[in-house]
């Protein structure tokens, strides 16, 4: 089966010069999309984004920092973006914020946080795991539905994509889409294979702390994760999943965004990225990302589609 994807660019209100996709995409089980990131050059904003509301989250005594886009013509629809590890609300080279300009031009309100232990927020990154940030994640998503109705859609990348399919299965009613970035599950087979991101962990054993480009981790990332299974229970969700795996990541192999999109089947889109690293940092591989995505849940939130 082929099939040539639609004109986004008057849902987005943004204009994508000479974007085209190949002929002969191909779809299978999980609707497999496969295209040249060459074709897209990065978009051009038609209308200027609404200034960016500070606001915050107090988490079991703790200050979780984040930002609110607001829409300049709001649909309802509300996007939660999840950063990776050791990085910003922000994202990698400001994917977020490029983002968040394309998704509040198609209506979308968006919001974004800095996990504790990251960016503006409390905490030290020494204490991070991955249990309490699948909570911080929860109470930034009733943040979220607290502001007014409306589907949410939820963007997550690296670990902060990993960790935001565990958080579709734990509530797979409060969403209607999930877009995974590069999610990272292949961190527990890291840990469990005595390193992260290719360093080995004996540094964690000898010291106590985990030297995570330049940042302090400590044991309780490494002893959480041992036990942690990132694929439990999420076939729960049953909205609609996007998934983004480039097949030069040099952190995530792309068996692991192939075994996400098996487990959602048929409600899963896998668009795979030939020359794309683990942060899409590339231009035309950035710039292709931020189109699919933001066409995606565009187009979801034009229909109303909540499941």
């Amino acid at each position: 089966m082929t099939s040539k994807p639609a004109d986004t660019s008057r849902a987005l209100g943004v204009r994508y010069p000479d974007a085209a996709e190949p002929e002969g995409s191909t779809f299978g089980p999980a609707r497999m999309q496969y295209a040249s990131a060459y074709a897209v050059r990065p978009p051009v904003q038609d209308h200027p984004m609404s200034r960016p509301e500070s606001i915050s989250i107090d988490f079991r005594s703790q200050r979780i920092a984040g930002v609110r886009y607001p829409a300049p013509r709001p649909n309802g629809a509300k996007v939660l973006l999840n950063h990776g590890f050791g990085v910003t609300r922000t994202g990698v080279g400001r994917a977020f914020v490029d983002l968040a300009r394309g998704l509040t031009n198609s209506g979308c309100t968006v919001f974004a946080f800095d996990r504790l232990g990251h960016g503006e927020s409390d905490g030290r990154f020494l204490d991070v795991s991955v249990p309490d940030e699948l909570d911080q994640l929860s109470a930034m998503l009733d943040h979220v539905l607290a502001d007014g109705n409306g589907p949410v859609h939820l963007v997550g990348h690296s670990l902060g994509g990993m960790e935001s399919a565990c958080l579709a299965a734990r509530r797979p009613g409060d969403l209607a889409s999930l877009t995974l970035w590069a999610a990272a599950a292949v961190f527990v087979d890291d840990v469990r294979s005595g390193q992260i991101q290719g360093k080995s962990l004996d540094m964690l054993r000898d010291t106590g702390v985990f030297d995570f480009k330049g940042q302090a981790l400590g044991p309780r990332f490494v002893e959480t994760a041992e036990a942690f299974d990132p694929f439990a229970e999420l076939g729960a969700f049953t909205g609609k999943v996007f998934v983004h795996q480039g097949e030069a990541d040099e952190v995530v192999p792309f068996e692991y965004a192939q075994k996400y999109a098996d487990i959602w089947s048929e409600n899963a889109v896998l668009y795979r990225y030939p020359d794309a690293d683990h942060g899409w940092n590339r231009l035309p591989d950035r710039a292709l990302l931020l189109q699919r995505t933001q066409a995606d849940i565009a187009g979801l939130a034009d229909t109303g589609t909540e499941h």
